[in-house]
């Protein structure tokens, strides 16, 4: 059975990132990786795919999306072999998600592998959805342990 969870961000009328988090720490919310990727001369729509994921995940696992959790789910592009593997790397790649602490924890005890996500914005909301199901094969890369 697939199960999946959401999530929404509305960002219209806001201009920083924390507008967004409703007085979060911006350090404890975003890793520093996530904090890069978001802050390189992009708009707040990533900032809001980024938030948007991470609370669909959350969702998705039953956690309360409070800063700590939001933390734990780290949201960035997953790279491709064409890629250096590194947070500059600027090309569309779909969009992966690495649980730490208490979250991945609570995956493992749940028997959930990989996640999916997908992330799309319209000009003042983002949208997120975390899907777990079979793997595909040919698609999905081997997990990591």
């Amino acid at each position: 059975m697939t199960r999946w969870g959401c999530g929404v961000v509305h960002f219209g009328g806001l201009s920083r990132p924390q507008q967004l988090i409703d007085g979060m720490d911006l350090h404890g919310v975003y890793t520093r990786a996530e904090r890069i990727r978001s802050g390189a001369g992009r708009g707040l729509r990533h900032w809001a795919g980024r938030l948007a994921a991470k609370r669909a995940v959350l969702d998705l696992l039953g956690v309360a999306a409070d800063a700590a959790a939001l933390g734990r789910a780290e949201v960035l592009p997953r790279p491709t072999a064409l890629c250096d593997r590194s947070a500059r790397c600027q090309h569309g790649h779909p969009p992966a998600v690495r649980l730490q602490g208490a979250l991945a924890d609570r995956a493992r005890q749940r028997g959930i592998g990989q996640i999916r996500l997908s992330v799309t914005h319209t000009a003042d909301t983002a949208l997120a959805v975390a899907l777990i199901g079979p793997r595909l094969a040919g698609h999905d890369a081997p997990e990591e342990p």
